[in-house]
C-alpha cells in the first residue's frame, strides 16, 4: 500500500480480510488504500488517518457499520468525509437504516470492480464540489455561494466585512492571522487601522455566540480560530 503523497486516501472497513484485499486491488491503481478488519478499532485509524473516503461494510460483528457511521458523523472532524456502505442480502428498510445514519451511497455485493471504482470517483468529486463551496468548523456552515452563515444550522445575519472576516478565520483555522493581513485581504487599501479589525472581530464574536470553537486574541499580533 505504496503513499504517493498525493493520492487520495480511501479507508475500507470489513471484517473479511478477502474483501478488504479485493477493494484494494481494484482501487489501488489511483488511490491510497488501508482496511481494517475490526470494526471497534476502525474510529482510532480513521482518527488517525483522516481518509478522504470511507468503505465500510453494513453488517459485522461487535459494532455494526450503522453504528460506527452515526459515530463517525457526529465527530466534527470526522462528519465530512463521505461514506459508502457494501454489503450483500440486506432489505430496503436496512438500505434506508444506511442513510438515516448519514452513510452517502450504498453498493450490493457482489460488485462490478468497475462501479465501485467508478462510485468512490463520483462521491469524491461530489465533495471536493461542496467542500469549494462550504466552509465548516464545528457547528458554524458558511456557504460561499450565498454568502450565508449558519450556527447549528439556523442564519446569522453577517455584515459583508464580517462574512470575509470569518471567512479568513476558517480558512486559516489552528493558525494566527495577522492584523495586517485582515487589513490588507478585507479592507484592501482603505484607511484603516488596527482597531477597526479589533472592532469587527468583537462583533463577530457576539453574532456567533454558542459556536463550539473560540476565537482568541494572539497578542501583540492578531487573532486565531480554533475548532474542528
Amino acid at each position: 500500500m505504496k503513499d504517493s503523497g498525493t493520492k487520495k486516501k480511501i479507508m475500507i472497513v470489513d471484517d473479511f480480510e478477502e474483501s478488504c484485499q479485493l477493494m484494494v486491488e481494484i482501487l489501488s491503481s489511483e488511490f491510497e488504500c488501508h482496511y481494517v478488519c475490526q470494526a471497534e478499532k476502525a474510529l482510532e485509524l480513521i482518527h488517525a488517518l483522516k481518509p478522504h473516503l470511507i468503505i465500510m461494510d453494513y453488517k459485522m460483528p461487535y459494532v455494526t457499520g450503522v453504528e460506527l457511521c452515526k459515530i463517525i458523523k457526529d465527530a466534527p472532524s470526522l462528519r465530512h468525509i463521505p461514506i459508502i456502505f457494501i454489503s450483500g442480502a440486506v432489505s430496503s428498510d436496512e438500505r434506508i437504516e444506511t442513510l438515516e445514519s448519514g452513510g452517502d451511497d450504498f453498493l450490493s455485493k457482489p460488485f462490478h470492480p468497475k462501479e465501485l471504482m467508478l462510485r468512490v470517483k463520483k462521491r469524491l468529486q461530489s465533495y471536493a464540489l461542496e467542500s469549494i463551496s462550504q466552509l465548516k468548523v464545528g457547528n458554524l456552515k458558511m456557504n460561499l455561494n450565498s454568502r450565508q452563515c449558519f450556527l447549528d444550522n439556523q442564519e446569522v445575519v453577517l455584515t459583508p466585512k464580517q462574512f470575509e472576516t470569518l471567512k479568513l478565520l476558517i480558512e486559516n483555522r489552528n493558525q494566527a492571522v495577522s492584523r495586517q493581513l485582515f487589513m490588507t485581504e478585507i479592507w484592501g487599501h482603505a484607511d484603516v487601522t488596527q482597531r477597526n479589525v479589533d472592532s469587527q472581530i468583537n462583533y463577530l464574536k457576539k453574532k456567533i455566540n454558542g459556536f463550539i470553537g473560540q476565537i482568541s486574541s494572539v497578542p501583540g499580533f492578531g487573532y486565531r480560530l480554533d475548532g474542528e
